[in-house]
């Protein structure tokens, strides 16, 4: 019947080809790398960077076995209804499905909802092939898979197609034509993004990773430690933390919203949500910033994270032109790195401090202050021997000021 033919006269069609081959060869390599080592990627624990190889593996390689039976699906009901399909396309992560004549207004309808169908059918199969699996790491791929590929049907396509004025949905949504039908179709799919929704917002799709098994060990325990006594702020704060640190951050403000609305003059709640608010952002949220100030007015007690409160605030203070500001956060924060013990760590914590402080004077125009604090912050790179540090902090020693470290 014509399928899987490129036209070389049609430049969209040529630029989604070239798209989706580029996605194909990440998705190849990234096969590549599972399967050498596909023993240890089903064994526990489920560790972090196993989490980023299933999430981008709900992409690259869900979606396009998703692409095939959306692409069936439409061709389906035109065979139903009597039509034949004359050509077809298959770039991995788009296709179409050309029929050889127009059908009435509600068949074309169910042949475009019938390709959204067919995605949804794969979603709901692959999911609950999975879920149950022994394998921590592929119970996670289903929830990944099912979080990615719903979001990819059901936002990003109907955008798609809103935005580009082709695809399924402009037929779908025709109101004109299929007044019912459309109406009947919007009020299931805005059903299902809240369903979507609310499962996010609880942290649904989220797992909990874990360097090793006395990790995890330590995890479950903790878990349960919580679920006995949900009122006792320590653990619950404890567990929330875990769950940030494991890469569940919805689950985790979830927690900490509850221990803030039984203990609102709480500090530590209070920070460790900034710290999710502000997580993976450029630019720090006016909320994440409320929250910091916040956790510093009720009195944060552990210097470390006095520290961080007062660098993350001077960050944002840096970056919204207020550098006076900045300067005194980065001097609380320097003040309160000196009372942690001496290791490696606070050590390159301290010496980013101070190249945040070198940055904060130069914009001051306070030059000779920010040679100074460059050079400290080199040192301490270099007392602890930290090559990537030692090289990153000569870098930028030799941008602000030259080869001689001199204004």
């Amino acid at each position: 019947m014509g399928c899987f033919q490129i036209d070389l006269n049609s430049p969209l069609e040529l630029l989604f080809y070239g798209l989706s081959l580029l996605q194909a060869i990440r998705a190849v390599q990234l096969a590549g790398a599972i399967r050498k080592d596909w023993s240890g990627f089903r064994q526990p624990p489920l560790t972090l960077p196993k989490m980023r190889l299933v999430e981008q593996g709900a992409y690259l390689l869900a979606i396009p076995p998703s692409v095939i039976v959306h692409e069936y699906f439409h061709a389906i009901p035109i065979w139903l209804f009597g039509g034949r399909v004359v050509s077809c396309g298959y770039g991995f992560y788009w296709g179409f499905v050309e029929q050889d004549r127009l059908f009435l207004a509600s068949q074309e309808w169910f042949i475009k909802l019938a390709g959204t169908l067919g995605s949804l059918v794969f979603t709901a199969v692959l999911f609950f092939l999975l879920y149950r699996n022994q394998s921590q790491t592929l119970r996670y791929f289903a929830r990944q898979s099912l979080k990615t590929l719903s979001y990819y049907t059901l936002i990003y396509y109907p955008i798609f197609s809103a935005v580009t004025f082709i695809g399924d949905w402009r037929v779908i949504y025709d109101f004109g034509s299929t007044p019912l039908l459309s109406g009947g179709t919007a009020v299931v799919h805005l059903a299902l993004l809240l369903l979507f929704w609310q499962a996010n917002q609880r942290g649904w799709f989220e797992m909990v990773g874990h360097q090793n098994q006395s990790e995890a060990a330590a995890f479950k325990q903790l878990a349960a430690d919580w679920q006995q006594n949900p009122q006792n702020s320590t653990i619950a704060l404890n567990y929330a933390d875990a769950l940030r640190r494991g890469g569940a951050p919805q689950q985790a403000k979830n927690i900490l919203s509850q221990i803030i609305a039984q203990n609102p003059n709480l500090a530590e709640a209070y920070f460790q949500l900034a710290l999710i608010q502000s997580s993976g952002r450029r630019t720090f949220p006016k909320t994440a910033v409320a929250n910091l100030e916040k956790s510093l007015q009720l009195g944060l007690e552990t210097p470390r994270h006095q520290a961080i409160a007062h660098q993350f605030l001077s960050q944002y203070f840096l970056d919204t032109g207020k550098g006076q500001l900045a300067l005194q956060h980065l001097d609380t924060a320097l003040a309160a790195v000196s009372k942690v013990n001496e290791t490696s760590g606070s050590s390159l914590h301290k010496a980013q401090l101070l190249h945040m402080r070198s940055l904060a004077h130069q914009r001051q125009q306070q030059p000779e202050r920010a040679r100074q604090d460059a050079e400290q912050a080199l040192s301490l790179a270099q007392s602890v021997g930290d090559a990537k540090a030692i090289s990153f902090y000569q870098r930028e020693l030799e941008v602000l000021f030259g080869r001689n470290g001199r204004v």
